[in-house]
């Protein structure tokens, strides 16, 4: 045990005729002990409800997408769907059409995202496991099914038995090279298919998408048999996104691209981590401005051992000592309010996952506000409160004015 450390031990747990200032100095660790736990269940939070949303978008979007550069069509001609389907990581793939239409069911009218898929796609998409009602065949006896969302399918005035009933939905969607001017409907491409099912995801699928088959989507859409939107790949392990987008792209032409999830929908996570960012930097700032309480502390704690320096100095400690000894008091204090924060917000983010202690509301999709503790965030925060707390203890304790 190092000199200074020593001293400083002392100070800090000294009980005699300092208990003004042990009460400051307990009352500046209890600041950053409440700051850093706020810190951590804050950004747990947000990670709660990122993971939340990640979960929601692998209904709707796969681990890798295969999309052309420029334009809305894939030729799957120019890629070899069984090499890609061979690679070691990759679990299934499927060729998807994607295309804004309209769709009608008697009076009801509005306007979906149609998903043209095969059977694969729903192995990949996880759309089987979240069916409420009816099935996820394509087919039956050869006539063409349609799976929706279960807002859609309320917002289309159908309800639960409907799936039975062999009811008729219309789509409809522009031709290609509309040719009759007068009359406006032979510009369109209508055709129907059955309802047999719906499903629920709890995201924004639920409200605006209708699953049909591959080769009715490519017939609405007056496409052959080799155009698609994309081509959806699943994973065995998410983790080797990168090295199997890698080996992806060494089998496409260059006129394709290869996206992850986060890729697929940038502007979600970008304002996610700007959010988080932000939270991150505005606590800090807060943790700034609690570490002045222990620069306040350590202020008083010089004041009165003006007597001891005098002491110190004359046993031979240097200014060095001196700044090191009260340095080291306050980076304690700090350091102490900082694991004290840490460990009772670690315990309140296991207590909240496993009880849900805070709730959210029935309207919500979702009990009780999600959590997810990150060993990322513990060391983030752990730098900040250090260097914090470095800087502020170490201009105060610079600050000691000494006697010649």
């Amino acid at each position: 045990m190092g000199f200074s450390f020593f001293v400083a031990m002392r100070y800090f747990f000294s009980k005699k005729e300092l208990k003004v200032i042990n009460i400051i100095s307990l009352i500046s660790l209890i600041g950053v002990g409440v700051v850093t736990m706020a810190l951590l269940v804050v950004l747990s939070v947000f990670n709660g409800f990122t993971s939340l949303a990640s979960d929601m978008l692998s209904y709707s979007n796969p681990d890798l997408i295969v999309v052309p550069n420029k334009g809305k069509v894939l030729d799957l001609k120019d890629i070899n769907i069984q090499q890609i389907a061979k690679l070691s990581q990759v679990q299934n793939c499927s060729p998807v059409i994607k295309e804004s239409v309209l769709i009608s069911c008697e009076n009801a009218q509005s306007i979906v995202d149609m998903y043209g898929v095969q059977e694969e796609y729903f192995r990949i998409s996880n759309i089987d496991t979240t069916m409420y009602i009816g099935n996820t065949s394509l087919y039956t006896k050869e006539r063409a099914n349609c799976i929706l969302g279960y807002s859609l399918m309320l917002k289309m005035s159908l309800y639960q038995g409907a799936e039975k009933m062999n009811i008729p939905i219309q789509f409809c969607i522009p031709k290609k090279n509309p040719t009759n001017v007068i009359v406006p409907e032979d510009n369109l491409n209508i055709d129907k298919v059955l309802f047999s099912g719906s499903f629920v995801t709890r995201s924004e699928m639920d409200d605006n998408v209708a699953i049909v088959p591959l080769k009715f989507a490519q017939d609405l859409m007056e496409f052959p048999s080799n155009q698609v939107s994309s081509l959806h790949i699943k994973l065995n392990d998410s983790k080797k996104t990168n090295q199997v987008k890698a080996e992806v792209e060494k089998l496409i032409p260059e006129n394709y691209v290869v996206k992850d999830r986060l890729e697929q929908d940038p502007v979600y996570y970008k304002v996610v981590k700007a959010e988080k960012l932000a939270v991150y930097i505005i606590l800090g700032f807060i943790i700034f401005i609690a570490s002045f309480n222990i620069m306040g502390a350590l202020s008083l704690l010089i004041m009165t051992k003006s007597k001891d320096i005098m002491i110190l100095r004359t046993m031979g400690a240097t200014k060095r000592d001196i700044c090191k000894i009260f340095f080291t008091t306050g980076v304690m204090m700090s350091l102490i309010g900082m694991v004290c924060g840490l460990i009772l917000g670690i315990i309140f983010c296991l207590l909240q996952q496993h009880f849900g202690i805070i709730k959210m509301g029935a309207s919500y999709i979702i009990e009780s506000f999600p959590i997810k503790i990150y060993f990322t965030d513990i060391i983030a925060i752990l730098l900040m409160v250090v260097t914090i707390s470095c800087l502020c203890t170490g201009l105060m304790s610079r600050k000691i004015k000494f006697n010649k």
